[in-house]
């Protein structure tokens, strides 16, 4: 038994891992052409597009990998029916359930492996890529210094820029600097380039000059120079403190409702945890009526393109009710309790049609010898 649950797992193994790997490289690669834009205008390396990508992937596979097992565990069923493999088996007593036995053991694996991702990989690769955009963005990159716009950097400090070459070299700066209150300073340059230090971000101006003037006063002075370094503190004086999403709380901290956390805000913050427990759920649920597809009906090939249509109709509609359900739980909870209806009905009813002894009883195995060499096969 144990040689026949290791054949049937390796002939689900293969589609599975095919299927899932295509939809998430084709996900993947949607989701990742968002940094184009950072690549180009940003001046972002190749190494962070790739990192940040790769951080990726905790957020597809949860949502790929039951769908990859549905169609694993459909294909694997289908061949071994086909093949009259699946008749061999119950001719010699396997049961239904045995039948199910592997593929039940594989939803089983890959809702853990689901459930790793959501409860722990999923928020921490989030946080990771949206610290390391942040970082990126805001402290060590030139994004924010666009062609021809007047960029504000931080609280009372704006920069102009003409042109940018490639390697960084800027033209035609224009800097107006009011952080000090007691007077206002513009600079022009010619040239200039981002310095980047273990202090922040500095901006190298050459070939230009300084005015100054006293805001009391009004008295004003200026300065021609050949290089002349601008901090640019973007933050002030405080360590900026970046917002979390709800798909970076850990779990512990989604269920635990938050001060002053009433209304819509605590339901979505609720769904969000809910939606971490359905996903792997999921995967069980669609390896069960992948196995019901072949194994509810008899063992041949009458209705089984039927059953497996309408097996891959179900699975749709109960992924995309899943999706609605969890959005809908951000304002309604009755839409929570739908949600664990509709996951724990798609097993029941797939055990239901897999039971013992339903479809019929297995299909005997003719035992009668053949007829001799030389025997004619009629009994005259």
């Amino acid at each position: 038994m144990r040689s026949l649950s290791k054949y049937m797992i390796r002939a689900a193994i293969g589609p599975f891992i095919f299927v899932t790997m295509v939809l998430t490289g084709v996900i993947w690669i949607v989701q990742a052409l968002r940094f184009v834009d950072e690549i180009i205008n940003y001046d972002m390396t190749i190494g962070a597009f790739t990192y940040i990508s790769v951080l990726l992937l905790p957020q597809l596979l949860p949502v790929t990998m039951p769908i990859g097992l549905f169609c694993g565990m459909l294909y694997a069923y289908w061949r071994l029916s086909t093949d009259s493999e699946l008749v061999v088996m119950r001719a010699a007593g396997l049961s239904r359930m045995h039948l199910a036995r592997p593929g039940i053991m594989l939803g089983v694996a890959c809702a853990v492996i689901v459930g790793s991702m959501t409860f722990y990989f999923m928020p921490l690769a989030n946080t990771t890529m949206r610290d390391t955009r942040f970082a990126w963005h805001y402290i060590y990159s030139t994004l924010v210094l666009r062609e021809q716009q007047f960029t504000p950097l931080q609280t009372r400090l704006t920069v102009y820029v003409r042109e940018r070459h490639p390697g960084g070299e800027l033209r035609g700066l224009l800097i107006q600097d009011d952080r000090d209150q007691t007077k206002t300073v513009t600079m022009m340059a010619e040239r200039g380039t981002i310095i980047r230090s273990d202090d922040g971000p500095k901006i190298l101006l050459l070939q230009g000059n300084r005015q100054e003037r006293d805001r009391k006063t009004g008295d004003v002075s200026l300065l021609f120079f050949d290089s002349y370094n601008v901090e640019v503190n973007m933050f002030g004086s405080s360590v900026p403190i970046r917002p979390k999403k709800l798909e970076e709380l850990s779990f512990l901290t989604l269920l635990r409702a938050g001060d002053g956390l009433t209304g819509d805000a605590y339901w979505r913050q609720q769904a969000e945890a809910h939606k971490r427990v359905a996903l792997p759920l999921l995967a069980l649920t669609f390896s069960l009526i992948a196995i019901a597809a072949i194994l509810s009906g008899e063992f041949d090939r009458r209705g089984l393109g039927r059953r497996i249509f309408v097996a891959s109709v179900s699975a749709g509609l109960v992924q995309g009710a899943a999706l609605a359900l969890v959005q809908a739980g951000g304002s309604s909870p009755f839409a929570l309790v739908l949600l664990y209806l509709l996951i724990l009905g798609g097993m029941g009813i797939s055990l239901y049609l897999i039971r013992p002894g339903a479809g019929g009883k297995a299909p005997p195995i003719d035992t009668r010898p053949g007829p001799m060499a030389g025997q004619p096969a009629g009994g005259d």
